[in-house]
């Protein structure tokens, strides 16, 4: 089994940077999605639109891996899964305040083996990952 490096993660990120970046403090469209013990739950086309630049790029080197994401749901299964969240802080970002990220996470058997906050607007990547993923 083929487990992505951390310069794959990084790439993600970019291209989620690329989608949020250009929309944040824009006149951007807000709508909420349903989510239990929440009237609001706001989404916008940067949360989408990153969820699915991540996913393109994923599936294109890793199609056998499944994907867990805060905006698309879960597709695919198998022992390997991304966990994606593509703005970490939907709110903040809508409210042009400067406290929201991009996560990226990858589990194996349902153990976290990787995973990446970047922050974009403070040039930031933050990575974590276990032994086997960044020897």
């Amino acid at each position: 089994m083929i487990l992505p490096d951390t310069a794959f993660l990084h790439r993600l990120a970019d291209l989620a940077d690329a989608e949020t970046m250009p929309r944040y403090r824009t006149d951007i469209a807000v709508d909420t999605k349903p989510k239990e013990g929440y009237s609001f739950d706001p989404v916008t086309e940067a949360d989408r639109d990153s969820e699915v630049a991540i996913r393109a790029e994923i599936g294109a080197h890793f199609p056998d891996h499944a994907i867990l994401g805060e905006e698309l749901g879960l597709t695919g299964s198998g022992r390997v899964r991304w966990v994606l969240d593509p703005v970490d802080g939907t709110r903040p970002f809508i409210c042009g305040l400067p406290v929201w990220g991009t996560l990226i996470g990858l589990t194996l058997d349902g153990r976290a083996e990787l995973g990446l906050m970047s922050q974009p607007l403070h040039a930031r990547m933050l990575l974590a990952g276990s032994r086997r993923c960044l020897d």
